[in-house]
């Protein structure tokens, strides 16, 4: 009885024949993904190949071990940062109403100022020493291990965060131009929608700024 042919088997002989008659690594690689193998499969079938040429096992990297340590920095750092960051803001509000009262909201600022900012300076003073802490881990990694910046858990989160800043400044000039055309525009609004501008746009510029390697490192 003829068994079935393995389609993995297939690939490593297909490798190694292509191989055997001078076919370049990237033409086969390209070659293969055109034809719906994956990247993964068609590497592993590499990393066979030059283990049996060269008779060495190829060496396991720490792999799953690093995505799971930078998932943890990552989200980590960007749970911390979304603390601290509307802590911040919150703190910023208080501030400018304390100093700009709107009748409008006479009753909640009747609460000194101690009241309403007590709980967002501690959110700061808990959470932004630990953002600090693992972002300085997070760049120390980059600087000894720059393939890190190319880690896709590192690019997704990224990118995240930068989708949810964009969503903070979109949100805010939605806000501040329908209070425009309403003429509803106060002091009190005016300085809130900038802080909300500055903050999430700070956050956006600093990280879509960091996200790729610096131009030293890449070459």
């Amino acid at each position: 009885m003829n068994k079935l042919s393995n389609p993995t088997d297939d690939l490593s002989q297909f490798v190694a024949s292509a191989k055997a008659h001078g076919v370049a690594d990237d033409f086969i690689v390209t070659l293969l993904r055109r034809n719906g193998w994956g990247e993964q499969r068609v590497y592993r079938a590499f990393s066979a190949y030059y283990a049996g040429v060269l008779d060495a096992p190829l060496p396991r990297g720490a792999g799953s071990a690093e995505n799971a340590r930078d998932a943890f920095y990552y989200v980590l750092n960007f749970l911390t940062l979304g603390f601290w960051s509307v802590a911040l803001g919150q703190i910023f509000y208080a501030l400018i109403a304390h100093r700009f009262p709107d009748a409008a909201g006479a009753g909640y600022y009747g609460m000194s100022l101690r009241d309403q900012i007590s709980w967002q300076v501690a959110t700061v003073i808990v959470t932004f020493p630990i953002f600090a802490f693992v972002h300085r881990i997070i760049g120390r990694t980059l600087q000894t291990r720059p393939d890190s910046y190319n880690s896709g858990v590192r690019k997704w989160l990224t990118y995240l965060a930068l989708v949810l800043a964009v969503l903070v400044i979109c949100s805010d000039a939605i806000w501040f131009i329908e209070a425009f055309l309403r003429g509803q525009l106060t002091t009190q609004f005016i300085l809130d929608s900038l802080v909300l501008l500055v903050i999430g746009g700070g956050i956006f510029t600093y990280y879509l700024a960091t996200i790729d390697p610096p131009k030293s490192q890449a070459s």
